[in-house]
């Protein structure tokens, strides 16, 4: 199956029969967005809301997210448990943020293990859930 993103891409999906045969690509300057990897944010950064200063035990156990490649761990901003299972906060590392902390030895296996103030932000809300990253 072709990619929308490959150079020619035709929609054949039962729903848009009427635009088989007719090209549908995404503008040059589109795909560039789409496409782009931020640096200092593993999130889109589009909320405004001033950083939120948290210490290690706020969080619970990293785990890879396989979509994004980035390490998704559970965030108790309200003081309670920070188990995925209790909160619908999140805290997103890249895997570079990751080796910087294990090789500041903030990281202790996939726990942060440090009672140092760090400043998060709130990136983005899905599924119900809130995704904060390190600043």
């Amino acid at each position: 199956m072709s990619s929308p993103f490959q150079k020619g891409f035709i929609d054949k999906s039962p729903i848009d029969k009427k635009l088989v045969g007719k090209q549908n690509r995404l503008p040059e300057e589109l795909k560039a967005k789409i496409l782009a990897a931020p640096e200092d944010s593993p999130l889109n950064d589009n909320h405004t809301e001033d950083p939120i200063e948290i210490i290690g035990e706020q969080t619970f156990k990293f785990e890879r997210d396989q979509p994004s490649g980035n390490f998704v761990a559970g965030l108790s901003l309200d003081g309670g448990s920070a188990d995925p299972i209790d909160t619908s906060d999140r805290i997103v590392l890249t895997p570079k943020q990751k080796r910087q902390m294990k090789r500041e030895g903030v990281m202790n296996r996939n726990f942060i293990d440090q009672m140092e103030k760090m400043n998060i932000k709130k990136d983005s809300v899905s599924g119900g859930k809130n995704f904060y990253s390190k600043k």
